[in-house]
């Protein structure tokens, strides 16, 4: 009989790298981002629903922007745990597919998700582009595809 080169599905295994990958994403953009500001990092993430309007809606909206944010790490993990069941190579190669990967989740969120949304639209930095896609890269990518090639 042949070895099949598939990983099981996990959805226990898809939430708890949610979990981390979504907390180290978050706790980097409230230091890195929003200097210290865990109200206005959030509040931007519900900006994506409410527009500005959620910038004056306190805990409340803080809370929706980090459902928000777990739901997108949820979705992100989701992707490419499914992918990396199928494709042996992005287990094998956890770094190399990590880095792609959180370049990957930039492109996706910079070029489609974020202009599909109510977030007010700010001219191109690239100081911010590149800071924003090495925390997806260390804090998204790699986590995933550590964790997703990880037996537990």
């Amino acid at each position: 009989m042949e070895k099949s080169n598939q990983m099981p599905f996990s959805f226990k295994k898809v939430l708890l790298t949610t979990l981390v990958a979504g907390t180290l994403d978050g706790l980097a953009a409230v230091i890195f981002l929003g200097k210290m500001n865990f109200m206005g990092v959030f509040q931007y993430i519900a900006s994506a629903i409410f527009g500005t309007k959620a910038f004056a809606g306190g805990i409340k909206t803080a809370l929706i922007g980090l459902v928000l944010h777990y739901f997108i790490a949820f979705s992100f993990t989701l992707v490419f745990t499914i992918a990396s069941t199928k494709t042996p190579v992005l287990r094998k190669n956890i770094i190399l597919s990590g880095i792609i990967y959180g370049i990957v989740v930039w492109t996706i969120m910079t070029l489609l998700i974020v202009p599909l949304t109510k977030i007010p639209a700010v001219p191109f930095n690239y100081e911010r582009a590149i800071l924003n896609a090495v925390i997806l890269i260390f804090c998204i990518g790699l986590p995933i595809s550590y964790l997703t090639a990880r037996k537990f």
